[in-house]
């Protein structure tokens, strides 16, 4: 009874083992044949099946692409070939194939042969066809002869601008106001076909920029396939930016864009120059009565700690009838620390009314002025007493002689 009961166990694990063997088989079977028979899946259509500008409800871009023999290109994942050696085979072939990566314990690549057209033949067979590589990828190949293929590529997405722009400057910058930093570029053009790169950089009222090629300034460049140009900016920290954390950012434009940006930090300069003055009167109040004439020194300070050219005075008067003159409109120099003296002539014209007028005075150097000051002038009338102490002795002249007629003879 044992006997039969191993046997039938032994059955069992004949079959089961059996089974196992065949997924197995099965399994190695999908896994080395089924990849390259879906990589060979390529859809062939007749080109008037095909609206170039729109297919199945979708846009598509393209692009008109020549290759010469043994040249190839890249679209997307796919690499694009082009091969002609008539002393091997006297043949030509188009090769499209895909790179699958993947990375492992020790790493490894995987390749993958999605189609190869060849012969002359078969390529001139493919003239009216169009090839999709996958549902965003399509191709219509024409051999022009003399060892030059034309191929039209469509795709959903523009498979053929990449742009890429890189530095070697660090992340964060640190500037002082009024300096000049210096920020390498190196702008690629990664696609497959010829690029104008248009350079743009953000602006701001705190610094500003220009971009150099060797010695020449630029705001566009040229680049083939696969070229890469060495860029300069030179971007300019202003003056009076305010201090603190500021962002730059670079634009490099044609089909596709790249953009990269620069934190920085700007401090204030402790060494820069300051340009200052300073208007001093030696009295804020003077007095004068219509019609005279007052003058009053005024002093110019350099206060800065540079020199200063064409030095002058930004004069207001009170009313449009007053005259002001200024002993010496223009000084040529004056340098830090020191001061010039200049004379104000204040004439008041006699029709003024009494009460109290004022001067604004501010000193004015290259792009540097003044606070405002103020000179107060009163004005007071010409004094009558004189003509009435006058009338008065005409009057008591006048009475004593007619006194004298009158009582003088009795």
């Amino acid at each position: 009874m044992s006997s039969k009961i191993l046997k039938v166990q032994n059955k069992i694990i004949d079959k089961v083992t059996a089974l196992l063997s065949l997924l197995l088989f099965l399994f190695v079977l999908i896994t080395f044949i089924c990849p390259a028979t879906a990589a060979e899946s390529i859809e062939i259509i007749n080109i008037n099946e095909f609206n170039t500008g729109e297919f199945n409800g979708n846009k598509w871009l393209e692009e008109n692409i020549n290759l010469s023999a043994n040249e190839k290109i890249e679209l997307g994942n796919y690499v694009i070939s082009y091969y002609r050696n008539f002393q091997e085979n006297g043949t030509s072939f188009v090769e499209l194939v895909t790179f699958d990566k993947k990375v492992g314990f020790k790493g490894s690549e995987k390749f993958y042969q999605l189609r190869s057209f060849s012969g002359s033949k078969e390529i001139r067979e493919l003239e009216d066809k169009i090839i999709f590589l996958n549902s965003s990828i399509a191709l219509n190949a024409d051999d022009a002869g003399l060892g030059k293929l034309k191929l039209k590529v469509w795709s959903k997405k523009d498979l053929f601008s990449e742009i890429n722009m890189s530095t070697t400057a660090p992340e964060f910058l640190l500037t002082y106001q009024d300096e000049i930093i210096n920020i390498p570029l190196k702008i690629s053009n990664d696609g497959c076909i010829d690029e104008l790169i248009c350079l743009d950089a953000g602006e701001s009222e705190f610094y500003t920029h220009k971009f150099t090629y060797g010695d020449y300034r630029i705001n566009k460049i040229k680049l083939s396939p696969k070229e890469t140009k060495d860029v300069n900016i030179e971007l300019k920290i202003d003056n009076d930016c305010t201090p603190g954390e500021h962002n730059f950012s670079v634009n490099a434009s044609g089909r596709s864009s790249a953009v990269l940006t620069f934190p920085f930090i700007v401090e204030e300069n402790s060494s820069k120059s300051i340009e200052k003055i300073a208007i001093q009167l030696s009295k804020l109040y003077v007095s004068g009565k219509s019609g005279s004439e007052i003058v009053v020194p005024v002093r110019i300070f350099n206060s800065g700690d540079v020199d200063l050219k064409d030095i002058g005075l930004d004069i207001k008067s009170p009313m449009e009838n007053w005259e002001i003159d200024v002993s010496e409109k223009k000084i040529d120099l004056i340098k830090s620390k020191e001061y010039e003296t200049v004379d104000l002539t204040i004439r008041i014209p006699s029709e003024t009314e009494n009460g109290d007028y004022f001067v604004d005075i501010k000193g004015v150097a290259d792009n540097v002025k003044t606070e405002e000051t103020k000179l107060r002038v009163n004005v007071n009338s010409r004094s009558n007493s004189a003509w009435i102490g006058i009338l008065i002795i005409v009057l008591v002249v006048s009475g004593l002689f007619f006194v004298f007629k009158k009582y003088g003879r009795r």
